[in-house]
């Protein structure tokens, strides 16, 4: 098994414990709180996610200075510090005046409370990821979910929101302190070039990719906002759960672009296109796979599970499919445009192009045809970011379009390999089991 696979299968593991906590959470939620409650807890997540779009261009930007610029470890690590001081504080100022001025926003409040240990885990990850380190981000992923499903004991015991609140602030707490313990062997190595300026630098490239990353945000939750002020926090707890599960499949696909983000970085560019295809389309088939047993299953689920407030959540899932499975290409080609060519700006104008769709689309018809409404024009906009990005890397590299979307002879060759010696190792775990019996 290579590097990157045996990543990712690390990865996908940990993201899938994570993403099982998530659903058990939200059924709880969901069960206990209600549409309106599962409204607002999606409400404070999106906030929480919008503010840390700040620390995925920085992430970027370390992984950047560590890898091509060739830093010291400890002078990216201080100007880290600084960068998370100078956004943290004044922002959950504002968020904090926000929640005691305004009734309503309240919720603001623990976003404030959670946004440093955020901010500090997501710019660790740049560590990490330079490094083609992908267990200590496991490792901070995997904290992050097994504290936060303390918040079902917490709803049980009659905590509601803000017991639930509480303990996902604890739960980012806790995942910023295990990400500290991993960076220390960082830290230690010695430097290789020296800049005057690693504070400054961070934080130049740092903004060109954060603005990427807010727009590429936005396009995500924008239509969460739009349902949220048009149709209200009830709309919103069914809609988010559609989107929510869909959001699950794009999830599995995070592993492969976690696990080559390193190598695709740091290799030359005809090496780092070929890995960026390759891990395009195994990305695409395990998706698109996924995708259709969820389309006929998922919806069946609903209502036994969640109850039948959630029941137009289905059909909210279901029109989202296509983009979701479209969009799980997108971080491998952000990643080649970025950290490769040092390009930010390709995937902002890509963000953009689908946030404006997205954005009219949704204020438009969401009015008249409900929930369903947003979804269609979340989804639209997600393939048409995703074709005009995959026809600027042919355009570039020179690569195929079939090797971005179709897995050849070699791919099959290698799933047979992996299937017949799992298979192998099945049947033999099976027959020491049966020894020991007897």
């Amino acid at each position: 098994m290579s590097a990157i696979a045996r990543k990712s299968l690390e990865t996908f593991v940990v993201r899938g414990l994570s993403l099982a906590s998530a659903l058990v959470l939200g059924i709880v939620i969901a069960r206990l709180l209600g549409p309106y409650g599962k409204g607002l807890y999606a409400y404070v997540i999106v906030v929480l996610t919008l503010m840390t779009t700040l620390a995925a261009g920085q992430s970027s930007a370390i992984a950047w200075q560590l890898v091509k610029g060739r830093q010291p470890p400890r002078e990216v690590y201080s100007a880290l510090l600084r960068t998370i001081a100078v956004f943290a504080i004044p922002t959950a100022t504002v968020l904090i005046a926000i929640g005691v001025a305004v009734p309503s926003q309240r919720v603001l409040l623990p976003v404030a409370a959670a946004l440093p240990f955020a901010l500090y885990g997501a710019l660790a990850n740049g560590f990490f990821l330079s490094a083609s380190d992908v267990r200590s981000g496991n490792i901070q992923t995997l904290v992050l979910a097994l504290v936060s499903l303390l918040s079902v004991p917490v709803l049980f015991a009659h905590g509601g929101l803000d017991g639930v609140l509480i303990v996902w602030v604890a739960s980012y707490a806790a995942a910023a302190v295990s990400s500290m313990i991993r960076m220390r062997p960082y830290l230690a190595r010695p430097a290789l070039e020296k800049t005057e300026y690693p504070f400054k630098q961070q934080l130049l490239f740092g903004i060109k990719t954060a603005l990427n990353a807010l727009v590429e945000e936005l396009n995500i939750r924008i239509d969460i906002f739009l349902v949220l002020l048009i149709l209200g926090a009830g709309a919103l707890g069914v809609y988010s759960l559609g989107i929510g599960i869909a959001s699950l499949l794009w999830q599995l696909s995070r592993p492969i672009a976690t696990a080559a983000f390193g190598r695709i970085g740091s290799s030359s560019e005809a090496d780092s296109a070929e890995l960026t295809a390759r891990c395009m389309r195994h990305s695409l088939a395990f998706v698109a796979a996924t995708a259709a047993v969820a389309f006929v299953v998922a919806p069946m689920l609903i209502v036994p599970i969640y109850g039948a407030p959630f029941a137009a959540a289905g059909n909210v899932l279901r029109m989202l499919l296509p983009g979701i499975v479209a969009y799980c290409l997108m971080p491998l080609l952000a990643t080649f445009f970025t950290q490769q060519l040092g390009r930010p700006s390709i995937p902002l104008a890509l963000s953009s192009i689908s946030t404006v769709i997205c954005a009219a689309a949704t204020a438009a018809l969401l009015p008249r045809y409900g929930i369903i409404a947003g979804a269609a024009a979340t989804s639209a906009s997600y393939v048409t970011a995703v074709a005009i990005g995959a026809a600027l890397f042919v355009r570039r590299t020179g690569i195929s379009p079939g090797a971005l979307f179709i897995l050849n002879g070699d791919d099959l060759r290698r799933y047979a390999q992996l299937f017949t010696a799992a298979a192998t190792r099945v049947r033999s775990i099976r027959r020491m089991i049966l020894a020991a019996l007897h």
